[in-house]
C-alpha cells in the first residue's frame, strides 16, 4: 500500500508546501522537480526531510534510466499514473525506506550531483578558453 498520495498536477489547484513533482512526459519522465510544470505528477510528503529523501531517491532512479522501460507512447513517451503507483509500491517505496535507515546514501547521491555540476562548469570554462584562444591567435588581424 502506498504511504504517500500521488496525483496528476493541475495548474488551477493550490500546491502544498511539502511536495515534489515528477515529470511524466518525454524521455525525462520520472525526473523529480522542485517546481511544478503542466506535465507532471505531484507526490505529497509529510515534511522537508521526507521531501529531500524522496527527491534524491527519484533522482537516482531517473539518472539510472529506471523509468525508460515503463514509458508508453509512439510520438511523445509518457509515464502513466497507474504505472508510477505500481513502481512506487514495488520499488521506490522500499528504496525510500532503505534510504531512511541509511541516510548516508542520500548524501552520496547528492554529492555525485554536486560533482557533476562542477564538471559541467569546468567543461563550460574549457569551451570558453578554447573559443578565446581561437579568436586571439587565428582570427585576429
Amino acid at each position: 500500500m502506498l504511504t504517500n498520495k500521488v496525483r496528476t498536477y493541475a495548474v488551477h489547484r493550490e500546491t502544498p508546501e511539502h511536495a515534489i513533482y515528477i515529470l511524466n512526459r518525454g524521455r525525462n519522465a520520472g525526473k523529480p522537480l522542485r517546481q511544478p510544470c503542466p506535465n507532471c505528477f505531484i507526490l505529497y510528503v509529510r515534511d522537508t526531510e521526507e521531501l529531500e529523501t524522496y527527491y534524491w531517491t527519484f533522482y537516482a532512479f531517473w539518472k539510472h534510466g529506471f523509468f525508460h522501460p515503463h514509458l508508453c507512447g509512439s510520438v511523445i513517451e509518457m509515464l502513466r499514473l497507474c504505472d508510477l503507483k505500481t513502481l512506487m509500491r514495488n520499488v521506490i517505496q522500499p528504496a525510500f525506506e532503505k534510504s531512511c535507515h541509511s541516510p548516508e546514501m542520500v548524501a552520496k547521491i547528492k554529492a555525485t550531483w554536486e560533482l557533476e555540476q562542477k564538471i559541467i562548469q569546468q567543461a563550460k570554462a574549457l569551451e570558453e578558453l578554447r573559443y578565446s584562444l581561437v579568436r586571439r591567435y587565428y582570427l585576429s588581424v
